[in-house]
């Protein structure tokens, strides 16, 4: 698969040289992002609803949920086993089922990409990775944007943008790519400025660089408003637990209040 980026900085500045480089985010396939950082989305929400259902289950086994942080898991479990009420065995067994795709969780997050792992995580949690596929497809997830092909005519399954890793090439070298740059091109610009050669990755005479297509209107505006909006979040401090909690108390009204 060949390596993609999308370029970033703003077509007027690169016209009156306001930029000495070219800013850009790498573009991978939707299968490569999926086996990473897609695993890693999937994962962290397994094991956040997994940690809050066995919190819940302990509590309707008479049990308070802070044992997971102060007594092993073989204590919790062997104490669980021993419960013989129909409404404790039933949620014995929610808390068990829980755990267990904790750990499977874990485990995905522990192999290679695409190790069987990472792959039985996916097909345990379908309704989860749907939920993330239509989140990720509508715009839903800040950190990527999807994007349907990177050329005209390209059969593919999509590509991700990565708007957290923005990379950059030298403006003199972006303007070599206009043309298409080879392998014995490179070499001579590499020979000509060594801090080039860590750009691009062009290492043999099959291996070629060129703008293969471009982002138009109104997709453009959408993606870098997305981008902006990443980057230009401000982060304050949250209004206190007091105030939610009288806000809260606020309802159900009693007779006259809502006036």
């Amino acid at each position: 698969m060949a390596a993609r980026g999308l370029v970033i900085t703003a077509r007027c500045d690169v016209a009156h040289g306001k930029t000495p480089v070219i800013s850009y985010v790498p573009l991978i396939s939707f299968r490569a992002w999926l086996f990473r950082d897609g695993l890693r989305l999937l994962a962290s929400r397994v094991l956040a609803a997994s940690r809050g259902a066995m919190r819940s289950a302990l509590r309707e086994a008479g049990l308070v949920d802070s044992v997971l942080d102060t007594m092993s898991p073989q204590i919790v479990r062997a104490h669980l086993s021993g419960l013989t009420q129909k409404v404790e065995r039933s949620a014995a067994k929610r808390y068990v089922d829980a755990e267990t795709q904790k750990h499977a969780a874990e485990a995905a997050l522990e192999v290679a990409p695409g190790a069987k792992p990472a792959a039985d995580l996916f097909d345990a949690q379908p309704k989860e990775y749907h939920r993330m596929l239509q989140e990720l497809l509508s715009n839903g997830v800040s950190d990527y944007h999807f994007i349907d092909r990177s050329e005209p005519g390209e059969e593919c399954e999509g590509y991700i943008a990565l708007f957290r890793e923005i990379r950059y090439i030298p403006v003199a070298l972006a303007s070599e790519l206009k043309s298409g740059i080879d392998f014995q091109r490179f070499a001579q610009l590499c020979q000509d400025q060594p801090r080039y050669a860590d750009k691009l990755n062009i290492s043999t005479e099959e291996q070629y660089a060129m703008p293969v297509g471009i982002v138009k209107s109104p997709f453009i505006e959408l993606l870098m408003q997305r981008f902006t909006s990443l980057y230009a979040r401000i982060g304050v401090t949250d209004f206190s637990t007091d105030r939610m909690k009288s806000l809260r108390a606020i309802v159900p009204f009693n007779l006259g209040d809502a006036s």
